[in-house]
């Protein structure tokens, strides 16, 4: 049986052409901390919660293999038709009751997505030496439970090495992001 979320979500993706989105703030502005890739040692990327992949596509244009979970089989089906297809494995995946495993990417993206009880396993997924991009709302929406509060964001993932943090005051639509790069030790 289908979730609401996954009702929700195919709901909006249903009508939509598929569209690739512009990656995150937090990876574009953090690319310095993307771990060396090369076509004969390619790393392993997840764009968790992927909504249209932006964030996986800006990383398989860089060499990364991606892989791009989301809980609408929609919005999946879509990023699998995309050709060129730079996504290497798309997955309708409902990422809150099946996490990714320990120790499985070199990078993590999460945009816009909150869920503080799957931060644990985010940051245990990490490889040593890993890499997360977190971007998500501390203003704007109409439902406190999908915004942080203040310096959250750190305290989700104190088990892991901060390398950039920003949390701007809200803009002129009383919206404002979070951006968290930290590295799993």
């Amino acid at each position: 049986m289908m979730s609401d979320a996954a009702d929700r979500w195919n709901a909006r993706y249903a009508d939509a052409a598929d569209s690739v989105p512009e990656a995150a703030r937090v990876l574009q502005q953090g690319a310095q901390w993307l771990p060396a890739c090369s076509p004969e040692a390619p790393l392993d990327a997840l764009d968790l919660a992927c909504g249209r992949a932006g964030n996986g596509q800006w990383l398989a244009e860089r060499g990364y293999r991606v892989t791009a979970w989301d809980v609408s089989e929609r919005v999946i089906e879509q990023i699998a038709q995309r050709r060129p297809a730079l996504i290497a494995h798309c997955e309708v995946r409902d990422v809150s009751s099946q996490p990714p495993e320990p120790d499985s990417f070199d990078i993590i993206v999460v945009a816009r997505f909150l869920d503080r009880a799957l931060c644990p396993a985010i940051a245990q997924a990490l490889k040593p030496g890993g890499v997360l991009f977190y971007q998500t709302f501390t203003h704007g929406l109409s439902n406190d439970d999908y915004m942080l509060r203040s310096n959250e964001l750190l305290d989700l993932f104190d088990s892991l090495n901060i390398l950039e943090y920003h949390e701007p005051e809200p803009d002129a639509s009383g919206k404002a992001e979070a951006q968290l790069v930290a590295r799993r030790p």
